[in-house]
């Protein structure tokens, strides 16, 4: 007993403190960290780690979302304030063209794109100094390329840039006077105009007129008198069919479908006589007296005899008016030798000449001849007279042949 106590009073005072030195070297689950607090600070360290990770993407997105406020604001202040723009009036030539409706930004936008400016915002901005801007009317323009914003403002205030031509239809022209000047105004060449007014099915001629059931046959009498105005590079179809919509708007102004009807007349057939009463009456008081005389001949079966129907098919035909025998011309617009009203109307009667042919004025009259130098017509219903009267238009002068 005493020797055992002695054996444990002998043990290193170092292990009584310390425990034995075996520990370090021994079992190594005597110095492990319980695993709760190393997964606890485990996730502790990826939470800081991962932490960290964000605040440097947040960071570096801020920046870059700075950076490109900062540059899109500069570039809007620069395109705002100093944009682009040449300097001078430019070189060579380009055809821009500004619709109905177009503001200053629209107009901008097109000279851009045409090579005129060198950006749409310096034209804008032009504009914005010149209240000028504001009369810049639809059309084309003649401008140059490479041009200042202020110089391109300034040509297109310029009326001798807008290239714009007026095509006057005069009371009384026919589809062959209005050629070439049509094509003159819109840049074709004259037989190209002459192909859109011969192409009716692409014109859009007003419903009601018609003959023997048949829809008409030339855009002739259609093309009301006027003067239009046209911007180069206007489709000829497309300036003939507003020629033709002022003529459905005096239609419908004065009801003359609906009138003519009223006097036993279609449409049509009133448009063909207002058109023979425009080119034989000199004076507006004779229109409803020639539309009288030929409805007077039409009820007795009697040939018309009218010169100017004949004189528009050697027109047609190319041929000298004036050197034609109008009695023997071989056309379906010869009244002397074909019954009744020719084919279609000879000429653009004006609104004096269509309100004569639903309103013609009463007489038993069969005849008319010119009766002095003015052109006042003569009229009668005895061929005696008739023909004393023509005998002493020719001994006068007075143009009867």
């Amino acid at each position: 007993m005493v020797h055992g106590e002695r054996e444990s009073l002998t043990e290193d005072p170092h292990t009584l403190l310390f425990g034995h030195d075996d520990l370090e070297h021994g079992d190594p689950d005597q110095l492990r960290v319980p695993r709760s607090l190393a997964r606890a600070d485990h996730r502790h360290r990826r939470r800081v780690r991962r932490s960290r990770g964000a605040f440097a993407v947040m960071a570096s997105f801020v920046i870059v979302v700075i950076v490109v406020i900062g540059y899109v604001s500069y570039r809007a202040y620069v395109n705002r304030y100093h944009p682009k723009d040449y300097a001078g009036a430019g070189s060579g030539s380009v055809m821009i063209t500004v619709k109905s409706g177009d503001g200053a930004t629209d107009i901008g936008k097109t000279l851009d794109g045409a090579g005129v400016v060198a950006s749409s915002r310096a034209f804008t901005n032009a504009a914005q100094h010149d209240s000028r801007s504001q009369g810049i009317s639809p059309g084309t323009y003649k401008l140059h390329k490479n041009m200042s914003a202020k110089d391109a403002l300034t040509l297109m205030l310029d009326p001798t840039s807008r290239m714009s031509n007026g095509v006057v239809v005069f009371e009384g022209a026919t589809v062959m006077d209005v050629a070439s000047p049509l094509a003159k105004a819109v840049g074709v060449d004259v037989a190209t105009a002459k192909a859109a007014i011969k192409d009716v099915s692409e014109l859009n001629l007003p419903s009601g007129y018609s003959r023997g059931g048949s829809p008409p046959s030339s855009v002739e009498g259609f093309l009301y008198p006027a003067t239009y105005t046209f911007d180069a590079g206007t489709k000829p179809v497309d300036a003939l069919t507003e020629m033709i919509t002022k003529f459905i708007d005096e239609d419908r102004s004065n009801g003359f479908a609906a009138r003519a009807k009223a006097v036993h007349l279609t449409p049509y057939d009133a448009l063909i006589i207002a058109s023979i009463a425009e080119k034989e009456a000199k004076v507006a008081a004779d229109y409803p007296k020639v539309a009288r005389v030929i409805l007077n001949r039409i009820a007795k079966s009697m040939p018309l005899q009218i010169d100017a129907t004949s004189a528009y098919a050697a027109k047609l035909l190319n041929l000298d008016p004036t050197k034609v025998i109008y009695a023997k011309i071989n056309s379906p617009y010869n009244t002397y030798t074909h019954a009744g009203l020719p084919p279609t109307p000879i000429s653009s009667p004006g609104s004096e000449a269509l309100t004569a042919a639903i309103k013609p004025a009463a007489g038993d009259w069969l005849y008319y001849v010119n009766g002095d130098k003015k052109g006042d017509l003569y009229f009668t219903n005895n061929q005696t007279d008739f023909a004393t009267a023509v005998q002493k238009c020719r001994e006068n002068n007075w143009g009867c042949g």
